[in-house]
């Protein structure tokens, strides 16, 4: 899942996110803690597929037309267009609102597809654009999305192979006040392109910072990644964000239900041909 390089322009950007349980998309900004970097404004990316029709409701959420993401394209040939999967759910049945559990969730910020930032040097992304169809509306892009440490600690931990991120969608489901919220999770490595091979930015961190516009974020587990803590890169990144919610919950005294359904898929591999199953953890948060 990936970022897209662009300029050194350092310019913060800002904004609050509204969330609402029937909310259509909307858009999200980044703030970045402390002094460890800046964010600059750019275009937002997005990606389209054909729309389809979810089919039947439960308590927790609608079927959506797709558990995938409509294919994504990259700047860098070395990264073939993905499809990457819906692996976490928050059910429809919670009591609690999304804006309320990522308050609940402090380390985990809102990022922008409008934003960059510089990290050591490097001027990378702060999250690129990728759509799902969810509601049965046609593939729309994120409607919000969250990394862990923000925009510029999240980035710094790419370095290392430890940053997890997700994209999320709403679906409105009938009866339910919030809905349900799809989520993408995965854990990503910044890596770099380097005498034509993706490999790690740690290991080039002098050319990597010359070479911006080649800097990209690769999914733990495949080509140009450090995978020694994260080896699946999506698996580990939907336990890693269902537990922060879970625990996060828990702290401030709500109940927290999970289950863990199989689905089918379209797609068996997302970007770098890092491999994933059919399994979705499905969250219910109550107050």
């Amino acid at each position: 899942m990936r970022v897209f390089p662009l300029t050194m322009t350092a310019i913060c950007v800002t904004a609050a996110l509204a969330l609402s349980g029937c909310a259509s998309s909307s858009s999200a900004q980044s703030s970045a803690p402390g002094t460890a970097g800046t964010v600059t404004a750019s275009a937002p990316a997005s990606a389209t597929a054909p729309a389809a029709t979810p089919a039947a409701c439960n308590a927790d959420y609608c079927t959506p037309a797709s558990w995938d993401t409509a294919r994504a394209a990259t700047p860098l040939t070395q990264i073939a267009p993905f499809a990457e999967p819906l692996n976490v759910v928050i059910s429809a049945r919670s009591t609690v609102s999304l804006t309320a559990i990522q308050a609940a969730m402090t380390k985990w910020e809102t990022v922008s597809t409008a934003s960059t930032v510089n990290v050591t040097g490097i001027h990378i992304k702060c999250i690129s654009s990728e759509s799902a169809d969810v509601a049965g509306n046609g593939y729309v892009a994120q409607q919000v999305a969250w990394r862990l440490g923000g925009c510029v600690d999240g980035n710094a931990l790419s370095i290392s192979g430890d940053e997890d991120h997700a994209r999320i969608w709403h679906q409105p489901v009938p009866g339910s006040k919030y809905g349900a919220w799809f989520v993408a999770a995965s854990y990503e490595t910044m890596c770099v392109v380097h005498d034509g091979k993706l490999e790690t930015a740690k290991s080039h961190l002098a050319y990597t910072v010359l070479h911006s516009s080649s800097a990209y974020h690769c999914v733990d587990g495949g080509p140009g990644s450090i995978d020694t803590a994260h080896p699946d890169g999506y698996t580990d990144g939907a336990q890693t964000f269902a537990a922060a919610v879970t625990t996060a919950a828990r702290a401030r005294g709500w109940q927290v239900s999970e289950r863990t359904v199989t689905v089918s898929r379209g797609a068996s591999a997302g970007e770098g041909g890092v491999p994933f199953n059919g399994s979705v953890d499905v969250l219910t948060v109550t107050a």
